[in-house]
Parts: C-alpha cells; structure tokens; sequence
C-alpha cells in the first residue's frame, strides 16, 4: 500500500507541471525508514534536506516543523510499523511517499559492488537530478551487483551510487569526508563507533586489499562489502570488526 501526501493533502497520484522545477531536475529529497512507526533520524533528515535546498537557492514550501508534522502524518496513516520515507521539495510542492519497507535480509551476509567511473556535480546536494548515481547503479545491479562504487579517472573512490563507503585499516575505521554526500548513517557512525576514525581517500585497487569494507545509508544500515568486482575482499564474509558495528547500529 503505497501513500502519498502532497501539501498536507492525501492524494492517488502527486500532480506537479511540468513547466515547474521537476521538468529542470531543480528540488531535493531524502529518504528514511520508520521502525515501529517511529522514524528513525528524522530530524536529521529533514535538516540535511533544508541544507541541501540551501545550497541550490531553494526554500522549500513548508517549515521543518511542519514537515515534521506531515512526515508524522503519512506515516500514522499508513498500516504498516516500517515504511520507506521518501520527501521531496520542489519550488511549489511539498511531496512526501510512504511505501511498506522491503529488505532482505541475506546482504548482511555480504554483498558484491561494482566499481564504475562517475563523478557528480554538487556531490553534497541531495538534489533529484541524480543521473549519474542512478545509472551507475541501474548499471551495476544489471550485472547483479548490490551497488556502483563510483571512482574518478584516476580510479580514486568516493562513494557508493547510493551510499558511503568505509573501510578498517588495522583497528581505524577509515572514511573519505569531500566531495560526498554526508549520509546520516555514516555521521552516526563516526560519532558513536568505539573505533578511532581516520578521514582519508583510497584508490580502488588498495580498497580491494582490505580485509573490511562495507557500505552504509539510511534504509539499510550497515552492509558488508564481501565483493568487489571481481576481487574478494577479506575472507568473502563480514568481518569481525564490521559485526560489531553492526550491533550498534540494529536495523
């Protein structure tokens, strides 16, 4: 049962011009869960969307608070505890979605990613002209691929099509801090892992030597990176120190 909200107003189907910001790709998004029907990280959601609107001259619609309210509103109204969240703000709409969370549960025991050459403009904007992270994805998961590890000319990584990457150098948890989206998992990750955490960037070559690497956003937490390419990372399973954070960080 999916369920939309647009301006405060359930409708069958969101209706928005196509002279207006959508026909431009100019508006941004975020996504969350609910657990339980409590959203998860909702305030730093809907402070990174206000940031991310910042950031390309928007004002979205409706104030945080009361997007607050109609994020609380679309998710009461729906009969499922864990949702996937979508709100997108457009210069004229406000347009939340709400539809039964699906996850499964065999990619905590590993997923193999794909490393594809894409960089993105405004990599720090979660604007919905995401082009190029969403056909490196489509490209990767056609081959079977959980996620696109997206890399530049010089095969430097940054992130995954749709989320951060990490990776234990010994017992430092390392992370690259530019030219990324900041995800909300990953900040959380950073303020509460019990491993020291090291700001660093990495090739894709030195990335496959690692023992542990695995991808984090907001829907699914923490998922070990047992493949990449055609190279297996560690022993082909979770590491123990991946486990451990994963602990911390229940979905």
């Amino acid at each position: 049962m999916n369920i939309i909200l647009q301006n405060n107003k359930f409708v069958k189907d969101a209706k928005v011009s196509a002279l207006g910001s959508i026909g431009r790709g100019y508006g941004v998004f975020e996504t969350l869960r609910t657990h339980n029907k409590v959203p998860q990280q909702a305030k730093e959601h809907i402070n990174r969307l206000f940031h991310s609107a910042k950031q390309i001259d928007l004002k979205p619609k409706y104030s945080k608070t009361r997007i607050n309210q109609q994020l609380n509103k679309i998710i009461n109204k729906s009969p499922h505890k864990d949702q996937r969240i979508k709100i997108m703000a457009l210069e004229k709409d406000l347009i939340i979605i709400s539809v039964p969370l699906k996850i499964d549960k065999k990619i905590y025991k590993g997923v193999s990613c794909k490393s594809i050459e894409c960089t993105r403009s405004l990599p720090e904007v979660k604007s919905i002209s995401y082009l190029s992270s969403y056909l490196s994805h489509e490209r990767a998961a056609k081959e079977g691929y959980f996620d696109a590890i997206l890399i530049d000319k010089k095969k430097e990584v940054y992130e995954g099509a749709y989320s951060n990457i990490f990776w234990f150098e010994e017992n430092t948890l390392c992370t690259r801090k530019t030219d990324i989206l900041h995800g909300i998992t990953r900040d959380q990750i950073i303020k509460k892992s019990p491993f020291k955490i090291k700001n660093k960037t990495i090739t894709i070559k030195e990335l496959k030597k690692k023992k542990e690497v695995f991808l984090t956003n907001s829907i699914s937490g923490i998922v070990p990176i047992t493949k990449i390419d055609n190279k297996k990372i560690g022993n082909g399973k979770p590491g123990e120190k991946t486990k451990k954070l994963s602990l911390l960080f229940p979905v």
